[in-house]
């Protein structure tokens, strides 16, 4: 389960099954999106593609390598469009979130600032849960 959170705001995502084998399989996930410890978001249902993790990653361990600054990930299900960049020594997640017939949340913006030790972290759970997953 890789975390990702600063005082406020906790990012969960934890990738549990493939759905089906072919050349870019969906992996059935666990997405959660807390503020102060409730959940404003929770899908144990988030359906991202193998792709987008191995993106995500690749991306994190780019930003941590200092070869670029941002990265901007938008996912199918749920829909989710996170950029993550780095500003002073510290990176920042952006991440706006548009669920299916609830407008709430289209034009809100979640931001989450943490260090590199805690980046190089998150890429490294989720790295080794996305390996496990594939080994299974």
């Amino acid at each position: 389960m890789a975390k990702i959170k600063d005082d406020c705001l906790e990012l969960e995502l934890t990738p549990r099954r493939y759905q089906e084998m072919d050349d870019d399989p969906f992996i059935l996930s666990i997405f959660e999106l807390l503020e102060n410890k409730k959940a404003i978001v929770r899908d144990f249902s988030a359906v991202l593609l193998e792709s987008e993790y191995k993106l995500l990653i690749s991306g994190i361990e780019t930003l941590i390598m200092g070869n670029q600054d941002m990265i901007n990930i938008e996912t199918i299900d749920p829909l989710l469009i996170l950029s993550i960049n780095e500003e002073n020594g510290n990176y920042s997640f952006k991440i706006k979130i548009i669920l299916e017939g609830d407008v709430k949340f289209n034009s809100n913006l979640f931001e989450i600032t943490c260090n590199k030790e805690k980046l190089k972290c998150f890429a490294e759970v989720l790295k080794s849960n996305l390996n496990e997953l594939e080994n299974y």
